[in-house]
C-alpha cells in the first residue's frame, strides 16, 4: 500500500517537460508540446523554445541559461534553441541576441554552436563530452 502511495505522490508532483520546459506533471503529457514526461528524462538534445511565445529578449534569455543549465545537469549532448526566423514583425532581435548569448556559452561550457539543418529558426548547442 505505500508504494501505491508513494508512486502516486511522483506522479503528481510538478517538474518541467524535458523537451520543451513546459510545467507540467511526472506520468502526463505536456500541454505545449505533447511530450510524455517522466522523471528521468531520456533526451539526447534538450529542445527550448524560445521566441513563440511572445516571449521578451530578457525572458528568451533567462529561458536559454536555464535551458543550458538543465542540459549540463541532465547529461544531455546538447540543447537546441528554437528562436525563429525574425521575419514575422521584420525584427530578428530574439535571433540576432540568442545566437550571440548561445556563441558565448559556447566558449564557457567548451560546446561548439551549429545551425539546425532542419530549422533555419534555430541552433544546437552541442555540449562537451
Amino acid at each position: 500500500m505505500k508504494a501505491n502511495k508513494r508512486r502516486i505522490a511522483r506522479t503528481n508532483s510538478n517538474i518541467e517537460c524535458p523537451l520543451c520546459g513546459n510545467p507540467g506533471r511526472v506520468g502526463v503529457r505536456c500541454e505545449k508540446c505533447g511530450e510524455l514526461i517522466s522523471s528521468h528524462p531520456s533526451r539526447h538534445v534538450l529542445v527550448v523554445d524560445v521566441a513563440h511565445s511572445g516571449e521578451s529578449w530578457d525572458e528568451a534569455q533567462e529561458k536559454i541559461i536555464k535551458a543550458v543549465d538543465r542540459a549540463l545537469i541532465g547529461r544531455h549532448k546538447g540543447v537546441k534553441i528554437v528562436h525563429g526566423y525574425g521575419h514575422a514583425i521584420g525584427q530578428g532581435v530574439i535571433r540576432t541576441q540568442a545566437i550571440d548569448l548561445l556563441n558565448i556559452l559556447a566558449r564557457r561550457t567548451g560546446g561548439r554552436l551549429k545551425t539546425d539543418g532542419n530549422n533555419p529558426g534555430a541552433h544546437i548547442l552541442w555540449l562537451a563530452d
